[in-house]
């Protein structure tokens, strides 16, 4: 198995790639980015620290927004990031019904799976929702659980209740209010 260390790499067909760099009240976060298309995403990190300057995108400056508390529509196109990651038709399905979940709501993975056009899929979205390069951009913490708990959020479970509170979403004990 071969393991990628670069980004032009993993991604040959789509250019230059540049590694750039946003700021919030929580930290410094990344976004991969090939011309005009976001293909990596890491959180922010009150650790980590902008290793250089460099040219911002417009998901640089929507991310910070976001995190100042704007409420930002991420107008991803959904079908080239599908492709630059060789995402299957059930995968491409999910993640452009998560990109029509509006900012401040919360969908169920059962609700989500409907949506998609596959209405019994719901334990595999979750899967696809746990593979996800783009959180925020792809908003799968607008996902929860079929009975109203947040569930879990990759490394960081308190992550879900956070971006769903700085959203306006009511949570209480961990679940849905």
């Amino acid at each position: 198995m071969r393991i990628f260390t670069k980004p032009a790499e993993r991604f040959p067909a789509l250019g230059p790639i540049s590694e750039e760099f946003y700021i919030s009240n929580l930290g410094v976060g990344t976004v991969l980015v090939a011309g005009d298309l976001p293909l990596e995403l890491e959180l922010p990190d009150a650790a980590a620290v902008a290793r250089r300057s460099c040219p911002s995108s417009r998901w640089t400056h929507l991310l910070e927004r976001y995190f100042a508390g704007e409420r930002v529509a991420f107008d991803l196109d959904v079908d080239a990031f599908a492709d630059a990651h060789g995402f299957t038709d059930f995968e491409r399905d999910v993640y452009r019904a998560l990109a029509l979940v509006p900012y401040g709501t919360a969908v169920s993975y059962r609700e989500l799976a409907a949506a998609a056009g596959r209405p019994n899929a719901y334990r595999a979205v979750g899967s696809a929702m746990a593979r996800n390069r783009l959180p925020l951009i792809l908003p799968c913490h607008r996902v929860v659980r079929n009975d109203g708990r947040l569930g879990r959020y990759g490394d960081d479970p308190a992550w879900k209740e956070r971006l769903l509170k700085l959203e306006g979403v009511l949570i209480l004990e961990g679940r849905l209010a």
